[in-house]
């Protein structure tokens, strides 16, 4: 492989070399999990591949998923890294199976061991999100992430740089801004497993999400260069329509730019080590305190 000719028509907007001396872990390999693994692997960066034990490429998901009817019932892990490495034979890939909510330790450990740039979630559900973001925390990992809205909508796309606001903070503030149909669950892998329902959307809407976490983590990984998106610094949250829907999204096509402070009460990173357990016995008081029935604060 020529590597010069290969990466000739990008240099210039980036820098290869830089890039190549980067490591990001991307956990969770459905439909948008892919696209960024193989942007970035493209791209020559070192990937660490995190997917749950047993996911296979299943008959619904191809319609989505960057793998085709060659990789039905194979595994997610081992087909993503052949497709990586098929799209830059110099790529560096590493797999690990592992359930990153039930098995957190090792999973800090995997990351301690490999020290990443960044972590980039993909996954498709809040416990696995804010299981990641703990980890990161305590590494002081940067990380990105996205989500779909059900009806491929839209999605929203976050970073949490070192010591900027974690997804705890940024997960409170979404609940006031996530337009998303009542009942609906964000399913930012599109896997239709048993733990997760589906999330309707088309491959475009997915892709287009994905690609911007994409772009978001390129930014993060280039720094001190000059942006690549030109983003402000400050901008940690970006909620992007994909087409316009009355009542929710008003123009298509359309992002919105937050700068979400980190939260004093965030027991993520919004509390020194020592107070932890004073704040968490106070919540436990309260809750102990509370009607039968009556509704809670969620964690963030």
């Amino acid at each position: 492989m020529n590597q010069a000719e290969f990466y000739r028509p990008v240099t210039g907007l980036l820098d290869p070399e830089w890039l190549q001396m980067k490591r990001v872990a991307v956990v969770g390999l459905g439909s948008g999990g892919c696209r960024v693994a193989a942007e970035l692997g493209r791209m020559g960066v070192h990937l660490l591949l995190v997917e749950r034990p047993g996911e296979r490429i299943e008959e619904h998901n191809i319609v989505r998923h960057l793998l085709g009817y060659r990789s039905l019932g194979k595994s997610k892990l081992s087909e993503m890294a052949r497709h990586v490495r098929n799209l830059n034979p110099t790529a560096h890939v590493r797999s690990c199976s592992l359930d990153v909510v039930e098995q957190q330790p090792s999973f800090e450990r995997l990351l301690a061991r490999w020290h990443p740039d960044l972590v980039a979630v993909c996954t498709d559900n809040e416990p696995s999100k804010h299981a990641i973001n703990e980890v990161a925390l305590r590494l002081k990992l940067p990380q990105t992430g996205g989500a779909v809205y059900e009806g491929g909508i839209g999605g929203e796309v976050y970073r949490v740089p070192a010591g900027g606001a974690c997804y705890g903070c940024l997960a409170a503030q979404l609940q006031l801004h996530r337009q998303v149909p009542k009942g609906a669950t964000p399913d930012y892998t599109g896997a239709g497993n048993h733990r997760t329902p589906t999330t309707v959307a088309l491959n475009l809407d997915i892709e287009q999400i994905a690609l911007l976490q994409c772009r978001m983590t390129l930014e993060m990984l280039l720094e001190p260069s000059p942006g690549l998106t030109g983003l402000p610094p400050e901008v940690n949250l970006c909620v992007f329509a994909n087409r316009l829907v009355p009542g929710t999204f008003a123009r298509p096509w359309h992002a919105e730019f937050f700068s979400v402070e980190r939260r004093p009460d965030c027991l993520g990173c919004g509390q020194a080590p020592a107070n932890v357990e004073a704040e968490a016995g106070k919540i436990l008081s309260t809750l102990q305190g509370a009607a039968p029935g009556s509704p809670t604060q969620p964690w963030g």
